[in-house]
């Protein structure tokens, strides 16, 4: 892929444009550099002592410097992939071996002649290959820096390309050594003893015109970014460094070949202390973007938590009132306007649903619980779900999963993936069409079940946003009913198992869809999912009395309309939270519900006095809130809740706690959420 974003390029010092600041800082630095210069060229030539320990701390930081300034710069091109990045990075790392090779050949540094095999020429030439080398390479990362070309392709190719990089320098750098040292007799004598010859004014001054050369091309080529700027600055130091340490001195350590030497070691600090600076702030950016991310996480936590609740609590009313009538006896259009009621709210809560589901993946906060399961068993139960739908369509179901395979999954999570599969293929067919359901082994082992259709199909420049939440390619022209967040939804939960979801589809014949999960290695006896029935509205041996602390008028109506149809259950209510822990001392219910959103007290305060209190604390309570994010469900229940129902309440499965909970033992009801 190509290097990054365009807002994420510009916060490195190679793309990010120059600022007047920064101009006038490197301007100022390049003026103390004249200054300095002017200064040392009338003494150039005065002679000082053989400091020996001068040369290897000199090139020892130098060689230090100019490895950590190709390494930060190698990184960057990882991130942009900039052929002129690349030279660059090249080029300093070609001064830091070549900076090795001349030390090592020194004379009388640590050999006579120096090591390597090193004769009177080697270091010299050593230096005008490394002086001269360096410009080189500026001047073709000049000329590059504004190729909009980047080296593409996935993030081995960066590695790939900053491998072959590196040996090629190391071949140059050995070669070049091979030539001074070996070779040297092949090359013209520019020093005699610790003097210069009449033939170094002509290299030199040829190394010299390179650096001049790469500071103009630099210049003539704009835009000029931070780095262009202080890659300037260190042309002007080479421009120094090479005319006091080898043009207006006289030779060996004199004032001009240790004050060149010092001009080389802080022109190859100035890039390095820029990027070092970048560096810093590009953490404490991070720093600061990691801390906004978290609290917009936690804002957008808090958000979908009050409009969960918000949305829920009408929902609870709409969806709760409508199951009631459906048990009344209502005639065939009272019956009709019941259901479009249903499916309106239904779609409402799917909607809420499959948003929280989305945040709660993007957060790492949904609870997947991997299990062995029978994948006959789970496409049944999907198919069992989904044939209603498929009846209305004439479409023909076909269960063509076979054999004894299981895989590793969360069966709630994909028992939804497999339903939102089967819906959409059932929804998105042509009438009287069929929908295939099999299952065989992948390539790479996993399990693959395929879920085949033989509707219309997808064009191949829309699958691309198939997975795009809400987009829906145009079917909420259709009249088909869709959220456009089942596949963004089932794509993450497959992934949340270790698995993956792909698409095939050819347009006028079909769609296919694959989950692949992993295979169930080892695995124990697993227990069949039982898809529970309904209890019927009038369940008798349910006796005892029932406390309800809840605010909502409406709420506590339609729990009221509930209850009757239990005839042996009292209920109570409280509108308040001390009011209801005063009806709970007194009244000793058998089970007490309780709502979080109270006008006096918070439901988990409540929740605390009543196991607080040794009158209270073996009542079961039931909580009932509109907040359905896991943490809070989690939490409730730690703090002793016996279950957490959310709105809106499914009225047989309240029943069906109540009656659990009326007529169990001492042993503890099963937690529902």
């Amino acid at each position: 892929m190509a290097g990054g974003t365009a807002e994420g390029r510009r916060v490195f010092v190679s793309t990010l444009p120059a600022g007047p600041g920064e101009r006038r800082l490197a301007l100022a630095v390049v003026l103390v550099s004249v200054a300095i210069f002017l200064s040392a060229v009338p003494f150039a030539k005065v002679p000082l002592g053989q400091v020996w320990a001068f040369i290897p701390i000199y090139q020892s930081a130098l060689v230090v410097n100019d490895l950590i300034t190709a390494v930060l710069l190698f990184g960057q091109f990882g991130f942009l992939r900039s052929r002129a990045l690349l030279v660059l990075a090249g080029g300093y790392l070609f001064t830091a071996f070549m900076a090795v090779s001349h030390i090592l050949t020194f004379p009388g540094l640590f050999a006579p002649t120096g090591l390597l095999g090193a004769g009177p020429q080697s270091t010299a030439w050593l230096f005008m290959f490394w002086h001269g080398g360096f410009p080189l390479c500026v001047i073709a990362y000049a000329l590059l820096k504004n190729d909009t070309r980047e080296i593409d392709g996935p993030a081995g190719r960066a590695g790939v390309a900053i491998s072959s990089s590196i040996a090629v320098i190391v071949a140059v750098v050995c070669g070049l050594t091979l030539l001074a040292t070996a070779g040297q007799h092949a090359l013209p004598a520019i020093m005699r003893g610790h003097q210069y010859t009449a033939v170094m004014l002509s290299v030199v001054s040829t190394t010299w015109v390179l650096s001049l050369l790469a500071l103009v091309v630099l210049w003539r080529r704009r835009p000029h970014a931070v780095l262009d700027l202080w890659l300037m600055v260190v042309m002007c130091a080479w421009v120094f460094d090479i005319a006091l340490a080898a043009v207006l001195n006289a030779g060996r350590f004199d004032l001009g070949f240790y004050a060149g030497r010092i001009y080389g070691l802080l022109a190859a600090s100035f890039v390095l202390m820029v990027l070092l600076l970048e560096n810093g702030k590009l953490y404490a950016r991070l720093v600061q973007s990691t801390a906004e991310a978290e609290a917009a996480n936690r804002a957008k936590s808090d958000f979908l938590s009050r409009m969960s609740h918000e949305l829920r609590t009408p929902l609870n009313g709409i969806i709760g009132f409508s199951q009631l009538l459906e048990l009344d006896s209502l005639t065939p259009e009272q019956r009709e306007s019941v259901e479009h009621i249903q499916k309106g709210g239904r779609h409402l809560l799917t909607l809420i649903n499959e948003v929280l589901d989305i945040a709660r993946i993007e957060a790492g906060a949904i609870s997947i619980s991997l299990e062995p399961l029978p994948v006959t068993d789970v496409v049944g139960s999907a198919l069992d779900l989904v044939r209603p739908l498929a009846r209305g369509r004439r479409i023909t179901l076909v269960d063509a999963v076979a054999g004894d395979d299981h895989v590793m999954a969360d069966r709630q999570r994909l028992q939804q993936v497999l339903l939102n599969l089967l819906s959409n293929a059932v929804k998105y067919n042509r009438d009287d069409g069929r929908v295939e359901v099999s299952c065989t082994k992948a390539g790479s082992g996993s399990i693959r079940l395929a879920i085949r259709d033989t509707g219309r199909g997808i064009a191949p420049g829309m699958l691309e946003r198939l997975y795009t939440p809400f987009e829906r390619l145009g079917a909420d022209r259709s009249g088909v009913e869709g959220t456009g967040l089942g596949l963004a939804l089932s794509r993450r939960l497959v992934e949340a198992m270790h698995g993956t979801l792909h698409v095939e589809s050819t347009v006028g014949e079909g769609t296919t869809f694959a989950v692949e999960l992993p295979p169930a290695v080892g695995r124990s006896a697993v227990v069949a999912g039982t898809n529970g029935v309904p209890p019927s509205a009038a369940t008798p041996k349910t006796f005892g009395t029932l406390l309800y602390i809840e605010d909502n008028p409406a709420n506590l109506r339609l729990v009221e309309r509930i209850v009757s149809y239990r005839p042996g259950l009292t209920l109570l209510s409280a509108v308040q939270g001390r009011r209801g822990l005063e009806l709970a001392r007194d009244h000793q219910p058998r089970a007490i519900v309780l709502d979080l959103h109270l006008p006096d007290l918070d439901g988990t305060e409540v929740l605390a006095r009543l196991r607080g209190d040794p009158s209270t604390r073996d009542i079961p309570v039931v909580i009932v809130s509109a907040d359905a994010t896991p943490g809070q469900v989690t939490r409730l229940l730690a703090q002793g809740a016996d279950a957490y129902l959310t709105k809106p309440l499914d009225v047989s499965e309240f029943l069906a706690l109540l009656d659990r909970l009326f007529n169990r033992t001492a042993t503890p009801c099963a937690t529902t959420t």
